[in-house]
């Protein structure tokens, strides 16, 4: 019995040994196999590198002849690297029959990969990239979003579903998406400057500062980065950060004519005329038919005294983009600082016909036909400028002068009214206010409205003799006495300077 039970206790030992050793031998051939098809796979990619589509699908053939078999995972990661690696080759070889072959092939690869690995991420986010090329966007997203389920922690696949949920304008999901990448990668610049282009169309404008400026802080030459800045400070009217900004974007990309032109805007409207013409001209230079450089030119040349030049500029402007009611616009005020009337009003009704609801030129074409005596024209063109904005100054203003040269007294009150509602101390206005009050009648308010004139401006001479005639008017010798007095005194080259004294020798 002792010796049965010993020769059964060595037979187990020798069975478990030679298991043991069975399975070494075993676990060592997987991975002399799983280790050749490494090798043939980094030999494919390395081809791939060198554009030699021939070698690497050869190399590729061949490692798929050498999987272990039954061993799925790695057969399908290594089926996900093949694909990835065909996508990049096609990605180096743009707009090629052999870009369009290995996209084909890459496709292929990575759906076979995830058919044979549900759960591997890397098939999906190839797929995704194809799709996002070629702009297949519902695919695109499905897919990145699934890679990034998948994997989680992977911050690139969360990026690549933001920039395809904001190619769609899916901002709210494209900004989860963003965050995401930048939460498990806080050093990854272009993720907090997509983040950033995806706040500012959300209008989270002080978000979207952060955002690039921490693209900034880890990439300081990131030049997109300023740019952006750089139009946020200057819809701001922070135009001393929007040239530092813009500068920068400049001082890391010199080429970067966008940068250049809104530098040039910044600088314009900064009132930095002479820089902003400087600017503009270089802009054209690389550039010269561009429509809004060449209206941004012509606005600085405008500014800049150079009329003959701004109507050349705004020619350009207006031919590159004959529908722009900007360009026109810009184009008659040109015209009209050359003289050119009747030009300048077909600019401006061309302008106003393209735009409904753009004020200017119906204001400049009332101004025009205001100055030709042509009032009905300028109470047309005004008025539909009143229709659009009730509530503009120089509207009702000049709505007052036509209504007071029509001798609509209590219409013209009514819109010089209207207009010191906006802007209460302009000594003009009330000027012509209490003149409109004088012509209509009402003496005591036109006496109240020259005070206020006075108040805002003693040495207004027209003010204090037409006050002193309405006190004539009222029987108020007395009152008129002091006004005129103090006008011929203080002032005798007053043009109507003899006027008064004749009615101080009848007092």
């Amino acid at each position: 019995m002792a010796a049965a039970r010993q020769r059964a206790l060595e037979a187990d030992a020798a069975k478990r040994k030679a298991d043991e050793e069975a399975l070494a031998n075993a676990s060592r051939e997987l991975q002399e196999k799983r280790q050749a098809v490494n090798d043939l796979v980094s030999q494919g990619k390395a081809l791939l590198g060198r554009n030699d589509f021939t070698g690497a699908q050869r190399a590729f053939t061949d490692a798929r002849s050498r999987m272990p078999p039954g061993d799925n995972r790695f057969e399908a990661q290594k089926l996900a690297e093949m694909a990835e690696a065909w996508y990049d080759a096609s990605a180096r070889n743009p707009n090629t029959p052999a870009a369009a072959d290995a996209v084909s092939r890459a496709s292929a690869l990575a759906r076979e990969a995830a058919s044979k690995d549900p759960g591997l991420a890397l098939p999906h986010s190839t797929l995704g990239k194809i799709n996002r090329d070629q702009q297949d966007w519902n695919k695109a997203i499905a897919e990145f979003r699934e890679a990034s389920r998948l994997d989680p922690s992977n911050y690139l696949y969360f990026y690549e579903l933001g920039r395809s949920y904001f190619s769609v304008q899916r901002y709210v999901d494209a900004r989860g998406a963003f965050e995401t990448t930048v939460r498990l990668n806080p050093q990854y610049e272009p993720g907090w400057y997509n983040l950033g282009g995806t706040l500012r169309n959300l209008n989270r404008n002080d978000e979207a500062l952060t955002a690039y400026r921490r693209a900034i802080a880890i990439k300081p030459d990131y030049a997109a980065s300023h740019r952006e800045l750089g139009r946020i400070l200057l819809a701001r009217k922070d135009y001393k950060g929007a040239v530092e900004a813009f500068s920068n974007a400049l001082k890391y990309n010199p080429g970067d004519i966008a940068s250049l032109r809104e530098l040039g805007a910044a600088q314009s409207e900064a009132g930095n005329h002479a820089a902003a013409e400087e600017l503009f001209a270089r802009a054209l230079q690389a550039a010269p038919a561009d429509g809004q450089t060449n209206y941004n030119m012509a606005v600085v040349k405008l500014a800049l005294n150079k009329n003959a030049e701004a109507l050349s500029f705004a020619r350009h402007a207006v031919e590159s983009n004959p529908s722009s009611p900007v360009y026109n616009y810009t184009l008659g005020l040109a015209l009209e600082a050359t003289g050119g009337a009747d030009a300048a009003i077909a600019a401006y009704q061309k302008s106003a016909s393209l735009d409904t609801k753009y004020l200017r030129p119906r204001i400049n074409l009332g101004n025009i036909y205001l100055s030709r005596n042509n009032f009905n024209e300028a109470l047309r063109c005004l008025s539909e400028a009143y229709a659009i904005e009730p509530s503009n100054f120089e509207v009702n203003n000049n709505l007052g002068a036509v209504y007071a040269k029509m001798e609509n007294w209590s219409k013209s009150v009514e819109h010089y009214e209207k207009a010191l509602a906006v802007e209460s101390r302009n000594p003009t206005v009330h000027l012509n206010l209490a003149r409109a009050y004088a012509s209509a009648g009402d003496l005591v308010k036109a006496q109240n409205s020259y005070q206020t004139v006075l108040r805002l401006n003693p040495d207004n001479w027209d003010a204090i003799y037409e006050l002193g005639k309405t006190y004539v008017s009222t029987g108020k010798p007395d009152e008129a006495k002091k006004y005129l007095k103090d006008l011929v005194q203080r002032n005798a080259s007053y043009s109507a300077r003899a006027d008064a004294e004749r009615i101080l020798e009848g007092l």
